[in-house]
């Protein structure tokens, strides 16, 4: 891969100033993203990395909000997008469907992806790959529930999927 650009904004009534608090003042949170070139193939991609604010509601439907009118140009475009992190929201939620409306389509991610750090799960994956664009799913994303090196990793199980660029 070779890295074509690169930025990040804050879940902020100012994204573009570094450190901004969120919507309703807590911590700064934002979304980095970063666009390639697959040296093989020569497709261009663009990743979206994004967490949302677990205990405000308002703050996660805010940040999808600006992460979907910050990725609506990319999409004007026809290019290829992965969104993906913690959406702090399961498929059906109003998170998730403010993208999905926006023609997003979501992996099919089944089960947990949070576990308290314990390996407890209790509701549906939290945690997305979305993508718009000219990316084929190849099979069903992973879940990867297990320690590693007698760790759990964080709180979030890793999510895994592979894709074709067409």
């Amino acid at each position: 891969l070779t890295l074509l650009d690169q930025g990040w904004f804050f879940f902020s009534d100012q994204p573009d100033v570094i450190y901004s608090r969120t919507f309703n003042g807590s911590f700064p949170a934002f979304t980095s993203w970063a666009q390639f070139t697959d040296n093989n193939s020569g497709a261009i991609f663009r990743v979206v990395n994004l967490h949302t604010d677990f205990a405000s509601r308002s703050n996660r439907i805010q940040s999808i909000e600006l992460v979907a009118e910050r990725i609506a140009p990319w999409m004007a475009e026809d290019e290829t997008l992965f969104v993906i992190g913690d959406f702090n929201g399961r498929i059906g939620d109003r998170v998730v469907n403010i993208l999905a409306d926006k023609g997003l389509d979501f992996a099919p991610v089944t089960g947990s992806t949070f576990h308290f750090n314990r390996g407890i799960n209790l509701f549906g994956a939290i945690d997305h790959i979305a993508t718009s664009g000219n990316a084929t799913l190849i099979g069903d994303p992973i879940v990867l529930r297990q320690k590693f090196a007698g760790e759990w990793p964080t709180d979030h199980y890793p999510v895994i999927a592979d894709y074709g660029l067409d």
